[in-house]
Order: C-alpha cells, then structure tokens, then sequence
C-alpha cells in the first residue's frame, strides 16, 4: 500500500531534513518511491529601515516542505 509522509523544516537546515528523512526510511524499513519538495519565498524583517540593503531586510530562512511517497 502506497503511504505519503511530509516532512518540514527550514532551508538553511536542509542537510539536517535530508538525514531525517533518510533515518526514518532505514528505520521503518519503507521503500521510498517518490520526494518532492516545495520552499516558501523568502520572509522580509518589516523592522529594516527605508533603503537598507536586500541582504539586511531578509529575517529568517525560508520553509522547506518535502513529500516522501513510499510503500511498507
């Protein structure tokens, strides 16, 4: 029987996600048939001052949703 999981994090933890996901797969003894992932825009830090640079006005890392399809 196909199964979906989902799986969220942040884009500056990916490699942690990534790990997560493959330690669950080992551990539950799932074949994974199918990943996708989409990530939210960026967030902007509305206390940056008029003119600031793009870099200064980013606040946080951006959402990273994956869907794992996998059989049991």
């Amino acid at each position: 029987m196909q199964r979906v999981k989902l799986f969220k994090g942040l884009e500056c933890e990916v490699e942690r996600l990534e790990q997560q996901i493959n330690e669950w797969a080992e551990n539950e003894g799932v074949k994974i048939l199918q990943a996708s992932s989409s990530i939210a825009s960026q967030s902007y830090n509305p206390t940056a001052t008029s003119g600031s640079s793009l870099q200064g006005n980013i606040a946080v890392s951006s959402d990273v949703l994956i869907t794992v399809l996998y059989e049991k």
